[in-house]
């Protein structure tokens, strides 16, 4: 191997070491990590074995924003709040140059299907403050696991996805 990326996490810095031992060249990066927080609505009635039925709401730039969506959601948003649905909220981790906060971030997936065609084994990347190091960082995650589909998203941050409620039939 001539070229080596590593990653190492100090304080609330991301370091990336990339060495070139062909060119005898090696550069350091300092990322300062941005945080932020990712709503998950999940409807408890459909979510069965190792498959749960959520609702990616969106990223939000603060944990109370985020429950504050959430809980507006169970009490305003059509199926939300007619259902047996709870939420779960995750601390995420921007990675990478740019601003991500105020353009956007990228997140990688990958997933198979199960008998019913729900998504399941579901990879979830970490979060990406430009395109082109996501797309790095999926030809990375193909390389080490075997998906039958995979995506890279973009989201905005403090911006819903899911602004409509649901019906079950």
């Amino acid at each position: 191997m001539d070229a080596e990326d590593t990653y190492e996490m100090v304080g609330d810095s991301l370091i990336r070491v990339f060495v070139n031992r062909a060119e005898k060249s090696e550069f350091m990066e300092i990322y300062i990590m941005k945080l932020i927080y990712n709503l998950i609505m999940i409807d408890k009635e459909s979510s069965y074995d190792n498959h749960i039925e959520g609702f990616n709401i969106g990223f939000f730039s603060g944990y109370d924003k985020a429950e504050e969506t959430a809980k507006r959601y169970l009490t305003e948003v059509e199926g939300f709040k007619d259902y047996n649905v709870t939420y779960k909220i995750t601390e995420k981790h921007v990675i990478g140059g740019g601003d991500g906060l105020s353009t956007g971030i990228f997140i990688i997936y990958g997933w198979n299907e199960n008998d019913n065609f729900d998504a399941v084994d579901i990879i979830e990347s970490n979060c990406y403050a430009n395109q082109s190091e996501a797309q790095q960082a999926l030809n990375k995650l193909k390389a080490s696991y075997w998906r039958k589909e995979w995506c890279i998203d973009k989201y905005i941050i403090d911006e819903c996805r899911w602004q409509e409620g649901f019906v079950k039939v």
